[in-house]
C-alpha cells in the first residue's frame, strides 16, 4: 500500500524541516562567530557548518536509514548503553540546555528591547512561552500541523 502526500502536507513537511535546522542559534550565532573570528572567518564558518548543519543532517539520515527509532539506531552498542545515550541526549536537548535557551534567546531578541532586561518580564514571558510549549507537546500527533503550518512560517 502506498500513501500519496498532498501538496499541503509536502509544504508543511518542508517548513517543519526548515524549522528543525534553522533555530534561534542558527540565526543569531553565525554573525557573532564571524565577527569574533576576524581573519579566521572561513575556519569558523566551516566549523559552524559541520556542527550546526552537518551533524543534524547526519542524524536525520541515520534515523531514516534505521527506520526512525532510537532503539534501532543504538542496537550495535547494546541495550544499556543505548538507553543511557538516549537519556543523556534527550536531557541535553530538552530540559537541561536547549529548551531553557530557546526561551531566553527569544526573550533577549524579541522582548527585552521593548521591556528592558529585568527579571519580571523574563518570568512572565517564560510562563507564556512554556505554556505554549506544553500545549504543542501535549498533542504530538498534530506536531506536523502545528510546526509546519503555523510556527515555521513565522520564522520566514
Amino acid at each position: 500500500m502506498t500513501h500519496q502526500l498532498r501538496s499541503r502536507d509536502i509544504i508543511a513537511l518542508g517548513f517543519m524541516t526548515f524549522a528543525l535546522f534553522v533555530g534561534a542559534g542558527n540565526i543569531i550565532f553565525p554573525p557573532m562567530v564571524g565577527l569574533q573570528a576576524g581573519e579566521h572567518v572561513w575556519t569558523a564558518a566551516f566549523g559552524f557548518l559541520i556542527t550546526a548543519v552537518g551533524l543534524p543532517v547526519l542524524t536525520v539520515v541515520a534515523l531514516a536509514k534505521v527506520g526512525g527509532g532510537v532503539d534501532s539506531l543504538s542496537t550495535p552498542i547494546g541495550k544499556v548503553a543505548g538507553v543511557l545515550l538516549a537519556t543523556v541526549c534527550y536531557l541535553a536537548v530538552g530540559p537541561l540546555f536547549a529548551t531553557p535557551r530557546t526561551a531566553t534567546v527569544s526573550f533577549e531578541v524579541g522582548i527585552a528591547p521593548l521591556t528592558g532586561d529585568s527579571a519580571l518580564p523574563l518570568f512572565i514571558y517564560s510562563l507564556v512561552y512554556f505554556a505554549i510549549v506544553i500545549l504543542v507537546s501535549l498533542y504530538p500527533g498534530k506536531l506536523l500541523d502545528t510546526v509546519g503550518n503555523f510556527l515555521a512560517p513565522l520564522k520566514i
